[in-house]
């Protein structure tokens, strides 16, 4: 396997390169819309199916992907036809670089809860256990581990970061759709160990200048944490991790603090490796907020607030979509 020949550095075209011929740029209420309908629609969706319906986990995160696929087609044809006209749609994914990525994500991840368990254990909370068997374990595989990557990967590095690029540059556009991304997990320990993955995500398809070399990161990540839970669930081992957690006790400050240095150490080699390549026009201005973004924002916060609310249990059942 080797990777594709990318696109040349900023440092080697002018910068004002104008966008390639006939390429139009998703704009960012392009973004802001794809984000909502994707969290929208994969929260009412599943929530509906497993926490109303009874359906099996599985079969609901592949119907909610099929919702949102069909809502996008209705509601975000333009901005879907102005994405796959884009550069980073056409262009192969750099293998490479996306497994290089991805071992520099994970590491920066797992450093990050060592740090969150020394300072506040009981934020981690308990493992999930899937209420998932036979078929439906396949079906929570491929819909969890490898279709809503895709369609998240479409919303937030396809569609939001590239019309965000397109206003305000690289660097806010990875900032802002990896904040978003990540606290749309809704678990305040989820949002601190997914961040280093998004900063990854979001710079991997900008080094690579392709969107597919994020989408081999994210589906890689969800994929094989989901099969290692599907393999250990149920097993005396999950049992005793159950039982741990349980009782947790915060681990030596000076051990979170070492994690965190790791942590850090993976995402300066990640920024400093994954520089962005000059696959956009200059930035051009324009508007960013939106209702669209208002109403994320707020769902977002929602989710946050959600086990202090009423609807803490309707909504620990819908927040697994998000927070595999």
């Amino acid at each position: 396997m080797t990777d594709w020949a990318p696109p040349p550095l900023a440092s080697e075209v002018p910068p004002t390169a104008p966008a390639r011929p006939g390429e139009i740029l998703p704009r960012p209420l392009d973004g802001n819309r794809a984000a909502l309908l994707l969290l929208v629609t994969q929260n009412v969706v599943t929530g509906m199916l497993v926490g109303l319906a009874g359906l099996p986990l599985g079969l609901s995160l592949a119907l909610s992907f099929v919702a949102t696929a069909l809502l996008a087609l209705i509601f975000l044809r333009p901005a879907l036809t102005r994405l796959v006209q884009d550069s980073r749609w056409r262009t192969p994914p750099a293998i490479w670089t996306a497994l290089g990525a991805l071992g520099l994500g994970v590491v920066a991840s797992r450093g990050i809860l060592i740090f969150v368990q020394s300072v506040a254990p009981q934020s981690i909370g308990k493992i999930e256990q899937f209420n998932t068997a036979g078929w439906d374990r396949l079906a929570l595989l491929i819909a969890g581990g490898l279709l809503i990557p895709f369609a998240e990967e479409v919303a937030f590095r396809g569609l939001l970061m590239r019309g965000y690029e397109r206003a305000r540059g690289p660097l806010f556009a990875a900032l802002a759709s990896s904040l978003l991304f990540a606290a749309a997990h809704g678990v305040p320990a989820q949002i601190a160990a997914i961040l280093p993955i998004a900063w990854v995500l979001a710079w991997a398809a900008q080094h690579s200048g392709s969107l597919w070399t994020g989408v081999i990161i994210h589906a890689s990540n969800n994929f094989f944490s989901l099969l290692l839970a599907l393999l250990l669930s149920g097993s005396r081992l999950m049992d005793q991790a159950q039982e741990q957690l349980r009782n947790l006790k915060a681990l030596p400050l000076g051990l979170g603090l070492g994690g965190l240095l790791i942590a850090a150490a993976c995402m300066f080699v990640a920024t400093v490796w994954l520089r962005p390549r000059a696959d956009t026009p200059a930035p051009v201005g324009g508007r960013l907020i939106s209702g669209s973004l208002v109403v994320l924002v707020a769902l977002i916060l929602f989710v946050l607030a959600s086990p202090y609310l009423p609807l803490a249990e309707w909504a620990s059942a819908v927040r697994v979509s998000l927070g595999r």
